[in-house]
């Protein structure tokens, strides 16, 4: 079995993948230990998504894939329902 070969990761992709992670940790962790408020799980999911999103496709814009592509999405839905979620009130 031949591994697909990959592009190397930019500079840029690195930082905001290590921001994605940081922030999604740190909303989950608020999540368990403090608040137990829903719009913490949703934000630190959706952060951990879209952080996952960046390791399969950096940022690249051509030959992307496609789970990377699909949870990137699905982690803005559930970041952009978390923010409605705070300001609901």
């Amino acid at each position: 079995m031949n591994p697909v070969p990959r592009t190397p990761m930019s500079n840029t992709a690195k930082w905001a993948l290590g921001l994605f992670v940081a922030f999604g940790a740190i909303r989950v962790i608020d999540f368990i230990f403090y608040g137990q408020q829903m719009r913490d799980l949703l934000a630190g999911t959706g952060l951990l998504l879209i952080a996952y999103g960046i390791y399969k496709n950096g940022f690249r814009s051509t030959d992307f894939h496609t789970a990377g592509r699909y949870a990137s999405i699905a982690g803005t839905v559930l970041v952009l329902a978390a923010i409605a979620m705070r300001f609901w009130r």
